[in-house]
């Protein structure tokens, strides 16, 4: 199956409070593993990822579980440039337009990054810095003894240019990078046959189911 064609069900379900790791509603979104992002193989650390919404609070919800055995981040500010360490990404373009697509990273830390990506004719990419995420929460975890981090976000509807809307998908991808004595580790849920993550027409389509 091509990225164009692989689908990712996002179902509505209404959540009293934040969702912790453990939370129960987590066992009703479909989990999917990431990739090692340029051959496609399994990578060296699992990663997989989770993804719901709430129509009532009007939000989405990510779940990123992660091995990880060794944490390389050194930023301390948000929007930095987290993606040269250690940082979960997802990429997602509303409306299924891939020459704009948002750019959302987490750094192991919990620091936040956010930027909307243009691709112009050429396939040259503009990065812009001005797109914010009010109301964006995020609690991220390491357990060392578990060798596991956890990342769950929360992003409000209302910092998209639209709601999510049953029978209108978009488009979207989920990365990592990974840094350790192995060396960097890239990962992507559809992988890109390169080793950059901003191949959009790899994109996979985000279905909301009611």
């Amino acid at each position: 199956m091509t990225p164009s064609q692989t689908r990712y069900a996002c179902c509505n379900h209404e959540l009293t409070a934040f969702p912790e790791a453990n939370d129960p509603v987590w066992a009703k979104a479909p989990p999917a593993e990431l990739k090692e992002v340029e051959s496609g193989k399994r990578p060296f650390l699992r990663t997989e990822f989770q993804l719901i919404r709430d129509d009532k609070e009007k939000a989405f919800y990510l779940k990123i579980t992660a091995e990880d055995d060794e944490l390389h981040s050194t930023y301390r500010l948000d929007d930095e440039t987290l993606y040269t360490q250690d940082v979960f990404e997802l990429f997602i373009a509303e409306g299924g337009e891939i020459t704009t697509y948002r750019e959302i990273e987490v750094s192991p830390f919990d620091l936040t990054f956010t930027g909307t990506i243009r691709i112009t004719e050429g396939g040259k990419r503009h990065l812009n810095m001005d797109w914010e995420m009010p109301g964006f929460v995020t609690k991220t975890r390491h357990n060392e003894l578990a060798h596991q981090t956890i990342s769950i976000w929360k992003m409000p509807y209302a910092a998209f240019n639209m709601a999510p809307v049953p029978g209108k998908p978009w488009r979207f991808n989920v990365f990592r990078v990974d840094h350790s004595r192995r060396g960097e580790e890239l990962q992507a849920w559809q992988h890109t046959g390169a080793r950059n993550f901003h191949v959009p027409e790899c994109f996979a389509w985000l279905d909301f189911i009611q």
